[in-house]
């Protein structure tokens, strides 16, 4: 008999039942991936799990809890766009703001935003080092992007080649050339090194389709998305050995996205909403918790919980 998961509302927990589950080994400086076929199974089946477990019912507090699921398809898409846009921060206060936006914008944002009204509007805005003038500078650019492409998914998909470039070619649309950090900020590129976290988060919700992402873009494959790097996922995809040592930049979302690829090369970014979720929730954290290590669902390819032997 295999490993029985339990599910509830506040904790997930992992019942042993006699298997000797594999773990991930390290080498070097390179973390060798896929050490044996059992370590390679163990850790496919561990994140299948996590993935059916973390359904929408994990989502809150959550940018996309803002977003509406039902409704014109530009409301929805500026609506993701703007909530994955301030996505920086502390979860509650980052739902907080984002609700204030979008409550500003109104039940049609889209025609908010095109006819002009909303430079009436945020009069109370200010979130972190953000003001009044950086969200109406954002919109501004959003509008005219619009007005010559029709969606941000025509935007996207006309800025370059592979997904890397279309990523850069977006971001210079919509942020043009000049801008103050502040507000470079907000819509990174990966010619600047960043993870492009909230850019990839925006991407993922409008491309992917299951129970917590939207699926409403058509003309980008989920295969080509790539890992919305934050700290959470950057923290457990290390200790699972899907990507090495370093700083959470583009080229270690690059490196975890195709790890991923080697469980399922069609939809590899399909695990992030779990192992973010693991993070965030607080089962597993930035120290070693024995008590919650022991319950996880990934503690058999965990090198905190089982570390490599000293040679």
């Amino acid at each position: 008999m295999g490993a029985q998961i339990i599910y509830c509302s506040s904790s997930l927990y992992q019942r042993e039942s006699g298997k000797n589950h594999g773990m991930i080994c390290y080498a070097g400086m390179a973390v060798e991936l896929m050490k044996s076929d059992e370590s390679s199974r163990n850790l496919k089946t561990g994140l299948e799990k996590l993935y059916s477990l973390f359904d929408r019912s994990f989502l809150s507090p959550d940018p996309l809890e803002c977003v509406p699921r039902k409704g014109a398809f530009a409301d929805i898409e500026i609506s993701a766009f703007l909530a994955a846009t301030f996505a920086y921060g502390r979860a509650d206060l980052i739902v907080k703001n984002v609700r204030y936006i979008l409550d500003e914008l109104g039940p049609n944002p889209s025609a908010t935003l095109m006819s002009g009204e909303y430079r009436q509007l945020f009069k109370k805005f200010k979130y972190r080092f953000h003001k009044r003038p950086d969200l109406l500078w954002l919109l501004d650019r959003v509008k005219g992007v619009c007005e010559r492409s029709g969606t941000l998914e025509n935007a996207f998909t006309s800025s370059g080649g592979n997904h890397t470039e279309r990523l850069n070619g977006f971001s210079i649309a919509i942020k043009g050339k000049g801008c103050s950090q502040a507000r470079g900020f907000l819509v990174p590129s990966p010619s600047s090194g960043s993870a492009c976290k909230r850019m990839n988060l925006f991407l993922r919700w409008m491309v992917r389709k299951d129970s917590v992402d939207l699926g409403l873009w058509k003309s980008v494959k989920p295969s080509e998305l790539i890992i919305p790097m934050d700290v959470h996922v950057h923290r457990i995809a290390g200790r699972i050995g899907l990507v090495s040592k370093g700083s959470a930049n583009f080229k270690k979302a690059l490196e975890l996205t195709e790890n991923l690829k080697r469980f399922d090369a069609g939809d590899p970014v399909r695990y992030d909403f779990a192992i973010c979720s693991l993070g965030k929730l607080g089962y597993c954290e930035s120290k070693v918790t024995p008590e919650k290590c022991v319950k996880c669902i990934l503690k058999s390819s965990c090198r905190e919980f089982h570390p490599p032997a000293r040679k």
